[in-house]
């Protein structure tokens, strides 16, 4: 919700930067076009800065609130995502390969994954849907420490793939990815089996599912 549910909030530009997947920098300059659009009114005090929503921002939040619930309203917890595939930058072959997330995998899902994923980036309405995937609606690895370093947790999420069923979305807490661009892993290579090349179309059919109740 806005402003955590307020009309008036403190606000940390790095907690913002890290919510929306964008940096610091973006965040201040949206934070000056919306106090000069008259949306929001900024206040410094002592080593804090404060947010209030102006009139028109409170009916503009309203409005794009309105909107969100509608793209993101799912059947049988079930979330329609569409996306077009595009070429990785290799982490996903690097953690398929970790033993521990391959058998957390087998565990929660039933199948161990094939050393690699399928790059989806998230297009048109499926951006703004797309945040319907939390911590807390999917099922989580969570990270583990070896002596050279931390290897970081993730969330798991059962979906099909252009009908394909036995596939799930990996989203790691931390990824050079961005937000748009959602890893999908499966016991076999998705590319080949599915005939897809980057730029095809793909339907996700996202379950999403408190952990737990699997």
């Amino acid at each position: 919700m806005v402003l955590g549910g307020n009309k008036r909030a403190r606000v940390v530009q790095s907690k913002i930067s890290e919510a929306l997947g964008v940096s610091q920098q973006t965040v201040s300059r949206l934070l000056n076009e919306l106090e000069a659009e008259g949306y929001i009114v900024r206040t410094v005090k002592g080593r804090g800065e404060f947010v209030e929503l102006t009139e028109n921002g409170m009916k503009l939040a309203e409005e794009l609130y309105g909107i969100l619930s509608t793209l993101m309203r799912v059947e049988d917890n079930v979330l329609l995502l569409e996306g077009k595939v595009v070429s990785g930058l290799g982490e996903g072959r690097f953690y398929m390969n970790v033993q521990y997330y391959k058998n957390k995998i087998k565990e929660l899902l039933g199948f161990l994954p094939y050393p690699g994923t399928l790059n989806v980036q998230v297009i048109g309405e499926s951006a703004l849907k797309r945040m319907a995937l939390t911590k807390e609606r999917g099922i989580r690895i969570e990270g583990f420490k070896t002596e050279d370093r931390f290897y970081g947790g993730a969330t798991l999420f059962r979906a099909k793939v252009n009908g394909y069923e036995q596939a799930a979305i990996i989203i790691p807490d931390r990824t050079s990815h961005p937000r748009e661009v959602l890893e999908v892993i499966a016991p076999i290579y998705l590319r080949g089996e599915l005939g897809l090349s980057d730029g095809d179309r793909v339907l996700l059919e996202v379950k999403l599912e408190v952990e737990g109740r699997r």
